[in-house]
């Protein structure tokens, strides 16, 4: 056995080692569909190998030029593979050109079979043999075919599409990887393409030998074999490292869990199916052990809460937000206990969020005492409201006896003149005189009065806005969770201060957002918005709180006293409002339509400012 025999069979063995290996990595990776390319161009090496050195041994001319002809069926799937591989790994600028490598290619093998007797010649004219590395081989002469052109240019085309996508994959900085790809590919093409180019017009006498140059693309998919390789070594190396990580902070998360007395749990949101720790299952009443679905949570959850917490999972599930919510779940004993969640959409996909992931929390101590305080604090402003309406009656009492008893007796004496048969309309006009001036002593002590409820005496001092908003939403928190209400807020940084009553702005906020909640009923639960934004405006400082309710009709009527919207409301929040305001050197304004919300305004002026 000679050194060409020797070289053919290790290069086909070579070739059918890495087919069988890439073969393998497809069945088993069916998703990479360059390791099917890879399975190809292996056969293809084998095709060129076998018709090459069927050509080195032809005996006839007729036998080399069948042998050549079908040659080209390797070649044809070779390149093809080329370009498959260029576009797939390399990612070239100009896709097109691998295209037209095809095409010619393609239009080329075509030639191949209805040209006689092959595409690369017209006639053969002469064969000889000549001894190469110890064994004779077969060279040939003949008339050139011009479709031979066509294949050649397909060869440069090629070239030219191989450099596009290495140079691409370079500034991509992809590596060694494509780098090493693009060589293998690029010297096979350049070096076989020249060897073919002089050995078919004629300009050297020497036995057509590609397969030696395939060396270069087993090569390559050695190369590329082995960064597979690499690549999945690092990746179960960087598997490892990242589960014991996992394990050291679920260890965390545990212990977390434990001192804050929570519960974790999951969500799938295709399938319903809910993984929860003992703790949250405890918390609501559920089997220590079982599979569970989101229904189970759900019929715990306490009717006049459910259809909210439904609701919220809707739309945390659409709009992939974090969410805080706090609800009442019914144990199988019958003990109804409060629940605080938090939790936020997990897995985006284009149709929505997969999976919901959340903590749950006993907070029925902390609503106990909230309840407690509230109720206290009820009483205590219904205290104070009787206590001021005592002191206010007793000072109208006071202040109003007097005129009142004068408008009294001037209007019977002015009856009893009146009734003679000829009054003395003098001292009637005089009656009457005193009468109008008693009414308006009555009229001044009611305006004092009410001057004096208004303006009270505020006790200046500076006052952070941001600070008081912050303030009143801890009390106003889960007044707004009952209520299914979200607050956004937009606070201008670096907000400067107003001087100002501490407690009538703060008074003044709970006014506002206690409307702004109420103009929100209709609304359907999880479409209940509430915003609050500061900003400065020259030497003001501007605070506006905004709600998406029903709007009013006629928004500066809200300042009237005794205008209520609301059934049963007394009509005096807002005028409160503006005295206050109006008291701290400022304005309050209302901006509405109906059905597209409304808008409250305050304007106050800065420490330091004119009012």
């Amino acid at each position: 056995m000679g050194w060409i025999t020797i070289l053919y069979a290790t290069m086909v063995a070579l070739s059918a080692t890495l087919g069988g290996v890439y073969l393998a990595a497809w069945l088993m990776q069916r998703e990479d569909g360059s390791y099917l390319v890879f399975v190809v161009l292996a056969a293809s090496v084998i095709g060129v190998a076998g018709t090459e050195l069927w050509m080195l041994r032809a005996q006839t001319p007729d036998e080399y030029g069948l042998a050549l002809r079908w040659f080209h069926v390797p070649i044809w799937s070779g390149i093809s593979s080329f370009v498959i591989l260029v576009y797939l790994r390399l990612r070239p600028r100009f896709p097109w050109v691998g295209w037209l490598v095809l095409g010619l290619r393609t239009g080329a093998l075509v030639a191949n079979f209805v040209s006689a007797p092959n595409l690369n010649y017209a006639a053969l004219t002469g064969l000889d043999h000549i001894a190469l590395l110890g064994e004779p081989v077969t060279v040939v002469t003949g008339v050139p075919n011009p479709w031979m052109l066509m294949g050649q240019a397909s060869n440069a085309l090629l070239i030219f599409f191989i450099l596009d996508g290495g140079i691409s994959a370079w500034r991509r900085g992809e590596g060694a990887r494509a780098i090493a790809l693009a060589f293998g590919l690029l010297a096979t093409v350049a070096l076989g393409a020249t060897h073919a180019l002089f050995t078919f017009w004629g300009f050297t006498q020497v036995p057509l030998m590609v397969t030696p140059l395939l060396l270069f693309i087993a090569a390559a998919m050695g190369l590329e074999l082995s960064f597979g390789l690499l690549r999945a070594a690092r990746a179960e190396r960087d598997v490892e490292v990242k589960e014991a990580a996992l394990s050291a902070s679920e260890q965390r998360l545990s212990l977390a869990a434990e001192a804050a007395d929570a519960g974790f749990w999951s969500l799938d949101g295709q399938s319903g199916a809910v993984w929860a720790t003992a703790k949250t299952r405890e918390l609501f009443g559920l089997p220590p052990a079982g599979d569970l679905r989101v229904e189970k949570f759900l019929e715990r959850v306490h009717w006049q809460d459910r259809p909210r917490l439904e609701q919220l999972i809707a739309t945390t599930l659409r709009s992939h937000d974090r969410y805080r919510v706090e609800f009442r779940v019914a144990g199988p004993d019958g003990r109804v206990r409060w629940l605080a969640g938090l939790g936020r959409s997990m897995g985006s996909t284009g149709a929505g969020s997969k999976a919901l992931m959340g903590v749950t929390m006993d907070i029925t101590a902390r609503r106990t005492m909230l309840d407690k305080i509230r109720r206290q604090r009820a009483r205590l402003e219904q205290v104070s409201r009787m206590e001021t309406l005592a002191e206010l009656s007793a000072s109208l009492a006071h202040e109003l006896n007097q005129p009142l008893a004068m408008i009294l007796t001037n209007a019977e004496a002015a009856q009893t003149l009146l009734a003679q048969p000829q009054p003395n309309l003098t001292e009637v006009r005089e009656i009457l005189a005193d009468i109008v001036s008693a009414d308006r002593r009555a009229a001044d002590v009611i305006r004092h009065l009410r001057e004096l409820v208004h303006r009270g005496v505020p006790r200046r001092e500076t006052l952070l806005l941001d600070d008081a908003i912050h303030r009143v939403l801890r009390l106003l928190t889960n007044e707004f969770d009952d209520r299914g209400v979200s607050v956004a807020l937009g606070l201008a940084p670096d907000l400067p201060g107003v001087q100002a009553d501490r407690v009538l702005i703060e008074q003044v906020l709970l006014n506002l957002l206690d409307n702004a909640c109420d103009a929100l009923a209709d609304n359907p639960t999880g479409e209940r918005r509430v915003s609050i934004a500061t900003r400065t405006q020259a030497d003001r400082v501007l605070l506006e709180v905004t709600d998406n309710g029903g709007g009013l009709s006629d928004p500066e009527r809200v300042f009237d006293p005794f205008y209520s919207t609301k059934p049963g409301g007394l009509g005096m929040g807002m005028a409160i409002v503006r005295s206050i305001v109006s008291g701290h050197g400022g304005c309050v304004s209302a901006e509405s339509a109906p059905g597209q919300g409304t808008t409250v305004q305050v304007s106050l002026p800065r420490d330091g400012g004119t009012a």
